[in-house]
Formats: C-alpha cells, sequence, structure tokens
C-alpha cells in the first residue's frame, strides 16, 4: 500500500512473510472494491464486481481464517503481556483486546470456508470463468451479467453488498492487524550511499514488514529474507523508459515494524 503526503513523498511497505504479503494483497483488495461499490455507474460496479472476483480467489488459494486467526492470536498474547509493563495505558491496552478478541471470536464461529457463499452461485462462476479471457465478459459471451448491470445502482449495490458481507470480518481482521504492525515502530531518518541500502535483521525478533518512505522522486526496490533487507533506489522519469538505480546519496525514512 502506498501513502502520499504534503511533502511529496511517499510510503511502500515491504511484507517479509507469505502471511503478511497476503493480508496486504486483501487489503488493496478491499479497499478498491468499496471504492467501485459506492459509484454509481455501470463500469464501476463491473470493476467491482472482478475485484470481488480477485478477493474470492485470493481467499481461495489458502486457508486465510487460520492464518488470520494466527495472528490475532499472536497479536493478542503479546499485548496481554505488555499489561505489567510500566507507564501503559491500560484503558487503550484493553480497548484493543477487546477488539481483538471480538475478531477472533466472529473468526472461530464461522463454519467451513469465508468464500462458500459464492462457490455454488452460478452468476460468479460464469463470470469467473470468463475473465481470463480478454474481453470475454461481453453481451454475447454473458447476457445474463449485461442484464444485471443494466439494473437500477441500488439493485446493484444490494448484491454487491450481500456477496461481500461475509468477507467483512476478514477485512476488519486484517485491517486491525495491519494496524497495529504499522503503528508498532516510528519512523527513523536514514541514508542510502549512492543509492544503495542493507540492513542485518534479528531472527530471534521476526520482523513482518518495512515501511519505506522516500521522496517521490524515487522509488526502492527490495529484496529481503529473515536476516537481511536491501534497498535500491531507482528513478523513473517515464513509463516508456527502462528504471535507473541512482548514484546520489538518499535521505528517506525507514520503519521495521516488530509487532
Amino acid at each position: 500500500m502506498k501513502e502520499r503526503s504534503s511533502n511529496l513523498c511517499i510510503t511502500y511497505e515491504q511484507p517479509l512473510n507469505e502471511r503478511i504479503r497476503t493480508f496486504l494483497r486483501y487489503e488493496q483488495l478491499a479497499e478498491r472494491f468499496a471504492y467501485f461499490a459506492r459509484q454509481e455507474k455501470p463500469y464501476d460496479s463491473h470493476v467491482a464486481l472482478l475485484t470481488l472476483i480477485e478477493i474470492f480467489n485470493l481467499v481461495s488459494r489458502g486457508d486465510l481464517k487460520q492464518e488470520l486467526l494466527k495472528q490475532i492470536k499472536r497479536q493478542t498474547d503479546a499485548l496481554e503481556s505488555l499489561a505489567i509493563q510500566p507507564k501503559i495505558d491500560t484503558a487503550k491496552l484493553n480497548g484493543v483486546l477487546v477488539k481483538h478478541k471480538s475478531i477472533y471470536d466472529d473468526l472461530h464461529a464461522i463454519h467451513g470456508q469465508i468464500n462458500d457463499h459464492l462457490k455454488n452461485n452460478d452468476f460468479i462462476s460464469a463470470i469467473r470463468q470468463r475473465t481470463s479471457i480478454p474481453g470475454g465478459t461481453c453481451d454475447f459471451d454473458v447476457p445474463e451479467y449485461h442484464h444485471w448491470l443494466g439494473q437500477s445502482f441500488r439493485q446493484r449495490n444490494q448484491a454487491l453488498m450481500n456477496w461481500i458481507e461475509p468477507f467483512k470480518v476478514v477485512e476488519r481482521g486484517i485491517s486491525h492487524s495491519l494496524s497495529l504492525i504499522r503503528q508498532s515502530v516510528q519512523f527513523s531518518k536514514q541514508c542510502a550511499p549512492n543509492g544503495f541500502y542493507d540492513q542485518n535483521l534479528d531472527p530471534n525478533t521476526p520482523c513482518p514488514m518495512i515501511r519505506i518512505n522516500v521522496e517521490n522522486a524515487y522509488f526502492p526496490e527490495c529484496s529481503a529474507g529473515k536476516q537481511r533487507f536491501t534497498i535500491r533506489f531507482l528513478s523513473h522519469a517515464s513509463p516508456d523508459e527502462t528504471p535507473k538505480q541512482t548514484d546520489g546519496d538518499i535521505d528517506f525514512k525507514l520503519a521495521c515494524c516488530r509487532f
């Protein structure tokens, strides 16, 4: 995910394990779905539905529910261990714990897979089968789909909300978990000599994600493992040109999230 700020910097996030990689992908899809589902044009509903299918496919690739349950449990245990630390805002900590435990209970109460409600939906299945074909959702391919796109915004939006509803608990869990990770450490100022930076990681203190905030004249290319990560800063004058690593010293901000 990227964030643009008033000082013309962009924040980039690099996941360092498969679980966080999946969470970030889900978060991006959920945000895209929410945006286009609110728009009233048929093509907006089309993008929202294609995004819903991407969410379905992402969830189908693994047991996202179990991965999220493990993440929420691990974070809950870590939060509970903070209760005995001095100068802890107990009220704020308890509020976070209540939210975490509520999400855990809601996830645990789900029987079967999160996307079971769409697996036997003939309408969704027909569109899924056509999305791998360029232009495969034309009206002569799936006329029932274009009949649906021709309905009122209220009808289309209601259907989209019904289809996304079972995924909402996952969205809440991922959003809350990633929020804690992002807030776990402040950015620190760093410098990349000749556009290159590397740092060792403590394998005994897992780092699920690094965040890089840099002037928008450059972008980072990361390579990361459990014990070390490297960052190359490149410039890209035009998308029609090949990016080049800068040979100047780049000041940037770095956060190695460890929660």
